[in-house]
């Protein structure tokens, strides 16, 4: 069972997804990335904080024991 010291780490990893937002914005200044880079760049981006989301979402049910973590 998770719980919240484990809750807190995967908010944190949330703080990668701002630094790679701004290697995309440096990408796009600087090395002329076409616009099929930073669509897929974006795309990837959006399904990895998808499964941020889902896993931070699961990790609070378990710290909280909410769902199926209440008989736990």
């Amino acid at each position: 069972m998770k719980d919240r010291f484990n809750l807190e780490d995967e908010i944190n990893t949330l703080y990668s997804f701002s630094d790679q937002l701004g290697t995309l914005s440096e990408g796009i200044l600087e090395h002329n990335l076409s616009q099929d880079d930073i669509v897929n760049v974006i795309e990837g981006l959006r399904v990895m904080i998808n499964l941020q989301t889902t896993k931070l979402h699961d990790t609070m049910c378990q710290c909280f024991r909410l769902n199926g973590y209440t008989n736990e």
